[in-house]
């Protein structure tokens, strides 16, 4: 006998009964993402660990002086000497560009793992996967506390040889990998172990080669391998969990649940700012090594107790929250236009904005004091210090409207629709980015940074939601992870562009210009992506 279907007054105190344990699930999402939103403040990471990592780095003629006051550490062996002032600006900004991509790989790691952990959270749900990432986060920033410690460069350096194993594995097993394909080939079945063996070959072979004598070339694969690679990798578990199980709580509101969910994340960067209050002022007091192992263990427990609010809704007997028609696989998405045109859209809001959060804090701190010079304020070494300092201000302006953003822009698709907000929104970071380089005052500043965030921020709000709109909510985690990939070169290639612009021109206009061009691309992308959506939607009205 076929069981009748609920009533609506059964399903109605269905849906009463599970109100609570949303606004549960969306406080839980809000906790992971304020902690793992906190990759946004890295750029105060630089100078102390620029002092930590490298020898001093000192002009010709002030190591005369050093020398002509009898100073011990004057010794060439201890520091590097440079020519002049320019010589030792050049080199403090290549120092700080090896560092700065330990935030390159973080949210290259990031992007690359959520490919992996959507399929996770999709099979496994939220809670397990975020809580994965909750151990790998917190241990990456555990282990680079220890940075001082010789046992550690080698655990760093096989852990490192380790992931690029396994992420071969991964690719393998996404292209190649299927079990049918391994029972009709004897090539392809012995692939996965000729990957593990020339992994650990060449690992072997590197570390003995190079691991702990490098001086500090050390730390910085060390840091690399850490708050970069295995910090990221949990941002990247930990991330997909919150957004696809509110997406499934909330259907109706994709845009603003969307938001929601990833304010915490564009907010969390506004922990790091305080100088007096926060990590930058205890950074100040205790040294960078401390702080990492404080920051690891608050990532642990407290991205596990938000991991632990979270779960998916009852779909099977919540007639309200069953999925929408037109759910694809990964697999099946990858063979859209849709997704090339989302990936690239993304690809370029992301550069703008991780290009400038990569070097707010110092690239603020300069233009201040490049403005203080073109004023023709005398500035001493006390006063440069403090207006480096200020610059840091920067950084919590831009985490503020980074979540700010996050919300108003959901909100704002949810009420206009995903294409004028998308085209609203890169066209608004395209101007900002053509006029960041002129900005030299604690107000000029404050206010691009503001509108940087803000318009990066959408983007984290806009473009899950898409995803779930192009191609359904069943399987939000893969099919995002994939759009998410773009974020991840986005990373890799904005830093790079700006070192390198910095790097031979002594600026960062012509990277910010480049960020500038591809947002304007991207407004394009977004009108034909919206034109061929509503295409394909007619089409099916029709055929229906």
């Amino acid at each position: 006998m076929t069981p009748a279907p609920p009533s609506a007054s059964t399903t109605q105190d269905s849906d009463t009964a599970l109100i609570p344990i949303r606004f549960q699930v969306l406080i839980g999402a809000v906790l992971v993402q304020l902690i793992l939103g906190t990759v946004y403040g890295y750029s105060i990471f630089w100078q102390p660990l620029d002092a930590m990592v490298f020898p001093q780095v000192v002009t010709q003629a002030e190591q005369a002086a050093l020398i002509a006051q009898g100073a011990q550490e004057a010794d060439a062996a201890g520091m590097t000497v440079v020519a002049d002032q320019a010589a030792r600006d050049m080199q403090l900004a290549t120092q700080q560009g090896y560092l700065k991509y330990a935030f390159s790989i973080c949210i290259l790691s990031f992007a690359l793992t959520m490919v992996f952990a959507g399929r996770v959270q999709d099979v496994r749900g939220p809670r397990q996967t975020a809580i994965i990432g909750a151990c790998l986060m917190g241990a990456g920033f555990m282990v680079a506390s220890l940075m001082n410690n010789s046992v550690v460069f080698f655990l760093a350096h096989a852990m490192l040889t380790g992931t690029v194993g396994l992420i071969a594995l991964m690719i393998f097993d996404a292209l190649l990998g299927s079990r049918e394909k391994a029972r009709d080939n004897p090539m392809l079945r012995y692939v996965p172990q000729a990957i593990v063996i020339t992994v650990a070959v060449a690992g072997i072979t590197t570390g003995q080669q190079f691991v702990g004598r490098l001086g500090p070339v050390d730390r910085i694969f060390m840091l690399w391998a850490t708050v970069g690679l295995l910090a990221g990798a949990g941002i990247g578990f930990a991330y997909v969990c919150p957004i696809a199980a509110l997406i499934k709580w909330f259907p109706n509101q994709k845009g603003l649940v969307s938001g929601l969910a990833v304010a915490g994340f564009g907010f969390g960067a506004y922990l790091f700012k305080g100088r007096y209050v926060g990590a930058l002022g205890y950074i100040e007091d205790n040294g960078i090594t401390s702080f990492f192992l404080v920051h690891g263990v608050v990532c642990l427990v407290a991205v596990t107790l938000g991991a632990m609010l979270l779960r998916n809704p009852p779909i099977a007997d919540t007639p309200s929250l069953t999925q929408a028609s037109g759910d694809t696989t990964w697999r099946d998405t990858l063979k859209k236009p849709a997704f090339y045109m989302l990936w690239l859209m993304f690809f370029s809001g992301a550069m703008a904005g991780l290009m400038v959060i990569g070097i707010i804090k110092v690239f603020a701190g300069d233009q201040l004091v490049a403005g203080a010079q073109a004023a023709g304020q005398v500035l001493t070494d006390p006063i440069k210090a403090d207006l480096m300092l200020r610059g840091a201000e920067a950084v919590g302006y831009l985490a503020i409207f980074n979540a700010v953003g996050r919300v108003l822009w959901g909100l704002i698709s949810d009420r206009i629709g995903r294409t004028p907000a998308f085209v609203a929104m890169f066209l608004f970071q395209a101007v900002t980015m053509c006029v960041l380089s002129q900005a030299d005052t604690e107000m000029s500043i404050a206010v691009v940074a503001s509108i940087v965030g803000f318009n990066f921020g959408g983007n984290f709000a806009l473009f899950p939601s898409a995803t779930a709109d192009l191609f359904g909510a069943k399987n939000l985690g893969a099919n995002y992870g994939w759009v998410f990939t773009s974020y991840g070169i986005a990373g890799v290639i904005g830093i790079a562009a700006g070192n390198v612009a910095k790097a031979l021109t002594g600026s960062y206009f012509a990277a910010f210009v480049l960020a500038a061009v591809l947002c304007l691309i991207s407004a394009g992308l977004a009108i034909a992506l919206g034109r061929a959506t509503r295409s394909a939607q007619r089409l099916e009205s029709v055929g229906a």
